[in-house]
């Protein structure tokens, strides 16, 4: 890692490193000084979103949004088809265990299965398991990590 000298220009807390100045939780006093040292340098000043701030340290407003009545009318109904698309994907997955089942995970052991929902999560069911430690798991039908216990 690079460092910048420090000057009066630039602060001792300035790193340079990968081709880029990175701070984090910045003060605005800070980012006034970042935004002088990119002026004078032909660089940006860039946030975590992408804004990228002016003179003054401040991020410009975020242009606000306006949907048209159309997409205001059309949302419900594209909310509805896409819950009913995952819902129909998902109709011919079956839970691989039964309430009772002995199941581990990558890193645990000793769970047993509690609750088993298909209905549950728009239709990605749900899976309920309960550790010796007390501790309990949900996870979905698909994508989790647990497998029997043999």
């Amino acid at each position: 890692m690079d460092r910048l000298r420090a000057t009066p220009e630039i602060p001792d807390w300035v790193y340079f490193e990968d081709g880029a100045i990175t701070l984090k939780s910045p003060t605005a006093e800070q980012v006034r000084t970042l935004v002088k040292l990119a002026a004078a340098n032909g660089w940006t000043v860039q946030g975590d979103d992408g804004e990228t701030y002016d003179v003054d340290g401040a991020a410009p407003p975020a242009p606000a949004e306006k949907a048209g009545l159309l997409d205001a009318a059309l949302k419900p109904l594209r909310a509805f088809l896409a819950g009913r698309k995952l819902r129909r994907s998902m109709q011919d997955v079956v839970c691989p265990f039964m309430v009772g089942d002995l199941v581990r995970t990558t890193f645990r052991t000793g769970g047993v299965v509690t609750g088993v929902d298909p209905n549950a999560h728009h239709g990605l069911g749900s899976i309920t398991v309960r550790f010796p430690d007390g501790s309990v798991l949900g996870s979905y039908f698909v994508g989790h990590d647990l497998s029997k216990e043999i």
